[in-house]
């Protein structure tokens, strides 16, 4: 099944340090401001690995794997004299959305457009992303990486590119005053051809034929199955998060970022394959808490501030209190999967979906019976701390 984890990335350039939004992933570009060649490729890798936390590891796989929203900030100090070492990264799995109208792109169409090398094309507004097949730098990126779309290196079918004239101005050299005509590929730089010297385009100047850019959006398309969002969730809440703060930090807002974003997105939720097994291992999922866990009261205090730590029951209290909230306008189709696949539906939940007025979620309540087992009581007993007040 198909699933898509999500990148926009800035960089600072060393040479003239300004905002560089990247266009492709994991490919050495060049700033439009200085000119300067920017290389990437292992400052983003290691992000995954280091994040904020110095000497911090994270599994960037699993994360990748797992429905996660989350912001990598980084600034490498052990990056060599003139290297970009700060960056900004916001990641987070949902659908490839088309860049122009945001509706998902249809799977069968990506899968399409990387089998015959050509551009996806959105069935709404017919707008095209380029799309570029997994080379083996995407592979050892993730070994089960298929596709990347909306990358500036894919296949297009109008690659993007700007009609210089539409850029043209006119300066006057500021030494002879002869008239520079100016454009999108004049160099900062700009040689007069009258007295053959050289002008430094002020800023006003320059940034008139270099806009400030947005970042793209990069979707890395990946090809899974079930057991790859298992071991996402076995790998978060099974480990010990006291000796990694980089992976406390990524449970503890990772996970509920992904939610709230998923329930307020405009286009609605989106239910992909991988989405509803997401889902339903999340919901279904048990995990043991350590002894330690156990007598921490559901925070720690460290050095940068006090961390709520979220459980499984935590995570899950997240996401029913959010579809609740979001209850009148989800699509039948999320609701009928929840009152099918989820074997502890909160008492709450399970009142709105028996009152619902379409027969299918009802019907599919009805039919599933584990849902009507009552909670623990040592599940009633978690919920009354911190996460408890806010989402019981």
């Amino acid at each position: 099944m198909l699933k898509s984890y999500n990148f926009e990335i800035q960089v600072i350039c060393p040479g003239c340090n300004t905002n560089h939004p990247v266009s492709s992933l994991l490919a050495d570009e060049t700033c439009e401001n200085c000119g300067k060649e920017l290389i990437l490729n292992n400052l983003i890798q290691q992000s995954f690995e280091t994040g904020s936390f110095t000497g911090s590891f994270i599994d960037r796989i699993k994360i990748m794997n797992g429905f996660l929203t989350g912001v990598f900030n980084n600034q490498n100090s052990s990056a060599g004299l003139g290297a970009v070492s700060e960056f900004k990264m916001m990641c987070w799995s949902h659908s490839a959305d088309c860049e122009e109208c945001k509706t998902p792109l249809d799977e069968s169409d990506i899968l399409d457009s990387i089998s015959n090398k050509k551009p996806v094309f959105c069935r709404k507004c017919n707008h095209p992303m380029p799309v570029r097949p997994a080379d083996e730098k995407i592979k050892q990126f993730h070994p089960k990486a298929v596709a990347v779309i909306n990358d500036s290196k894919g296949f297009d079918h109008n690659p993007k590119d700007v009609d210089s004239k539409s850029k043209t101005i006119v300066f006057s050299c500021m030494t002879c005053g002869a008239g520079l005509k100016l454009d999108n590929h004049s160099q900062r730089l700009s040689k007069c051809s009258f007295c053959d010297n050289e002008n430094y385009l002020p800023d006003a100047v320059w940034n008139r034929l270099h806009p400030y850019k947005e970042p793209e959006r990069i979707y890395l398309i990946l090809d899974l199955d079930e057991s790859d969002l298992k071991e996402t969730l076995d790998y978060f809440f099974t480990r010990n998060i006291f000796t990694n703060y980089l992976l406390l930090g990524i449970r503890n807002t990772h996970f509920s970022d992904f939610i709230g974003a998923y329930f307020a997105s405009e286009n609605g939720v989106f239910l992909s394959d991988s989405v509803k097994s997401w889902w339903k291992i999340l919901l279904n999922s048990k995990y043991e808490r350590t002894s330690k866990d156990e007598n921490i009261n559901m925070e720690i205090e460290l050095a940068t501030g006090i961390f709520k730590i979220l459980y499984i029951e935590d995570v899950k209290d997240v996401f029913f209190s959010n579809f609740r909230n979001a209850y009148g306008k989800l699509n039948t189709e999320l609701k009928e999967f929840i009152a099918g696949n989820i074997i502890e539906i909160p008492d709450y939940i399970r009142d709105l979906l028996s009152k619902d007025s379409a027969e299918s979620v009802r019907l599919a309540l009805e039919k599933n019976k584990s849902s009507e087992k009552q909670i623990t009581p040592a599940l009633k007993k978690e919920k009354k701390g911190f996460f408890g007040k806010l989402f019981g």
